[in-house]
């Protein structure tokens, strides 16, 4: 049985699946289990993870979203710590060892993690890359429920025990929101620790129409842990709802700058959910109807406002 399992989930990866693949066989830790979930790909997903033989461990099932995927690989692997990487992202060779060195040496340690380089498509690191890291600091249960702790599945390895206690990733989460989530629960199994070196690069995609198909698992997001953590955790919600707004604005102003009024009034309708008493937020929406030739215009006035 091997330590750590590895758990890669895949919707139309063909492309990048064997990048993401070589990063996890590169690793200087060796004793690992690749399991492979196949969520339904429409491409050559299939015929890539063949090459890979008897290396991988597949198991394939209809599209049912990135918490699904991550649970049914957790289903089919035996490792007693688990570790995610998606289709397009890349471990750095000492990933793996960092993580398991830190859990070996404290028992009471639920988790480990690394920093990450936040890239594009590309691989050249976005101008926010830092935001990656923020998470790096061992947090407390009152720290993770005064923010947003930023860190994404493929950085951190968990103990099986603690997974499981937390019931793995909520489903109602398909693509967005279940990675801070199970955080939290998995902070009331144990600390975390951090390793500060980034050994993950991982791939941000464009921002539209993703960003806003994802606005309603914030919402659940936002009931679900005010349900779960009440008063005590008003700051999460409060700063939470502000980084959304802050995505919505940012995507609204590129999509001005390309000449899509339309798509941007979608996502200024999101930020006037967020600031229902801000005059700025209605003026910025009125701003979409304005004539094509006036939009120019009207995004140099967005960023001097902003």
């Amino acid at each position: 049985m091997a330590r750590v399992s590895v758990i890669l989930p895949v919707y139309n990866g063909a492309s990048t699946i064997a990048r993401a693949l070589g990063s996890v066989f590169a690793q200087t830790f060796t004793d690992y289990e690749i399991v492979v979930v196949n969520d339904g790909s429409t491409d050559d997903t299939a015929s890539a993870l063949a090459t890979f033989g008897d290396r991988i461990h597949v198991v394939s099932q209809p599209n049912r979203g990135l918490s699904a995927a991550r649970n049914a690989g957790v289903g089919a692997s035996s490792g007693e710590l688990i570790a995610f990487i998606d289709d397009d992202d890349l471990w750095m060779p000492e990933k793996l060892a960092r993580c398991v060195a830190i859990l070996d040496q404290d028992p009471n340690c639920a988790l480990a993690y690394t920093g990450a380089v936040r890239v594009d498509l590309s691989g050249t690191p976005t101008p926010n890359q830092n935001a990656q890291n923020d998470g790096v600091d061992s947090p407390t249960m009152a720290q993770m429920l005064a923010r947003p702790w930023n860190v994404v599945p493929c950085q951190f390895v968990v103990r099986r025990t603690v997974f499981e206690r937390c019931g793995g990733f909520d489903e109602r989460f398909v693509s967005t929101c279940e990675d801070l989530y199970f955080l939290l629960m998995a902070r009331e199994h144990g600390h975390f620790r951090g390793v500060p070196d980034a050994l993950i690069r991982k791939t941000i995609r464009p921002l539209y129409p993703k960003a806003l198909n994802r606005e309603p698992q914030c919402d659940l997001f936002v009931r679900l842990v005010g349900e779960r953590y009440g008063a005590s955790a008003a700051g999460l919600i409060r700063e939470f709802r502000r980084m959304r707004m802050k995505v919505m604005k940012h995507t609204a102003r590129i999509l001005m700058e390309e000449g899509r009024p339309k798509d941007a009034r979608r996502c200024l309708a999101r930020v006037i959910h967020y600031q229902p008493t801000s005059p700025k937020a209605y003026r910025r929406y009125l701003k979409t109807f304005l004539p094509t030739r006036m939009l120019h215009t009207a995004s140099s006035t967005e960023d001097s406002e902003a």
